[in-house]
């Protein structure tokens, strides 16, 4: 089943670490963007995906036999016009879960060990979550479905958010819903 795969970058782990270790205060993420040359963002919380697994469905299946095109053919249209994306048509679960595992281990050169590492037991295949603290905020590596593709894609992203220092992190089942977006 295909991936698209955008790591990000050791300049961009950088920034998303002094994003993490910024006090977020009324316009201090929306300063730092503009610094870091991004889109201005708000002062809630930062969603970086980073990588997208799509398992095709009876429907996919389908369409090929009548010879149209699926979601998959149309998935690799869209990614060609991205340098930045690199679309792999039969790279399956395993490419998906070792792109978490390169991210993890991207942000832990920066942050240390994550101060939580879980996998969460959820469908047909466990998704993976590590946390850090950065001051009084969390950034965390995880996996969940994409809500913007209504839940037809999996995702791999970077979550940055307010994160009181006392605060535990959730257990396994509940970091989906913190970070999904």
């Amino acid at each position: 089943m295909p991936t698209s795969t955008c790591l990000p970058s050791p300049e961009l782990a950088d920034q998303l670490v002094e994003l993490a270790r910024l006090e977020w205060t009324p316009g201090a993420t929306a300063a730092a963007a503009e610094r870091f040359g991004w889109t201005p963002v708000q002062d809630e919380e930062c969603h970086l995906p980073f990588c997208y697994y799509y398992e095709a469905d009876d429907f996919d299946e389908e369409l090929a036999t009548g010879g149209l095109n699926g979601n998959i053919d149309w998935l690799e249209k869209h990614y060609a016009h991205d340098p930045g994306w690199r679309f792999e048509r039969d790279s399956g679960r395993a490419h998906f879960d070792a792109q978490w595992r390169a991210a993890v281990a991207l942000f832990t050169q920066r942050l240390g060990k994550p101060e939580v590492t879980v996998r969460h037991e959820k469908g047909k295949s466990p998704w993976y979550y590590a946390a850090w603290r950065c001051a009084g905020n969390a950034l965390v590596v995880g996996q969940c479905t994409d809500s913007g593709s209504y839940m037809t894609f999996e995702q791999a992203l970077v979550w940055i958010a307010p994160y009181p220092a006392g605060r535990p992190f959730p257990g396994a089942g509940g970091f989906d819903s913190l970070i999904e977006c």
